[in-house]
């Protein structure tokens, strides 16, 4: 009997604790938002030009760098003027930091194709529209040796998206 009394109060108390548990029960709500970004827009200011390079037996490089139009020539010869590649990056949300990415490029034309290595002079800029930030783009050309002689292009894109 006294066993029956205690299971019968073992099971009240479980019973009791099952109900009283949602007197305890809190509820809260929350709120969620969400900021959408101007698209970013990239537009091209001018075109890269390596100027013009005479060729030798052996093979050479063109460097155009990132900083300045000077050209560092190796294996071949350069003449005349060349000119980096810039953009920039007209529309953003102020304040954003926009990463910059480039893809190389392939130059064709009347002989082998060469390969322009490209590099951008900064790889993320911290938006301002009131002043819109000019990013140069320069790279390595790999010229072949006896590169048949003639005018060689191609394309390379310059990408622009939030970091």
């Amino acid at each position: 009997m006294l066993n029956t009394i205690k299971l019968a109060l073992a099971g009240s108390v479980m019973a009791a604790a099952m109900l009283s548990s949602g007197a305890h029960a809190a509820t809260a709500d929350g709120t969620a938002k969400v900021e959408i970004l101007v698209p970013v827009e990239l537009s091209a200011i001018a075109e890269m030009d390596l100027g013009l390079v005479a060729v030798g037996a052996t093979t050479g490089t063109v460097v155009l760098p990132v900083t300045s139009n000077t050209r560092v020539c190796t294996g071949v010869r350069c003449v005349g003027t060349a000119a980096r590649g810039s953009f920039q990056v007209t529309k953003a949300t102020n304040g954003q930091t926009v990463q910059l990415s480039a893809t190389n490029a392939s130059l064709t034309g009347p002989g082998t194709a060469m390969v322009l290595t490209t590099a951008l002079s900064d790889a993320s800029i911290v938006f301002n529209s009131t002043a819109l930030q000019t990013v140069y783009v320069g790279g390595s050309l790999a010229v072949g040796a006896d590169q048949l002689f003639g005018q060689y292009s191609g394309t390379y894109t310059v990408t622009a998206q939030y970091q």
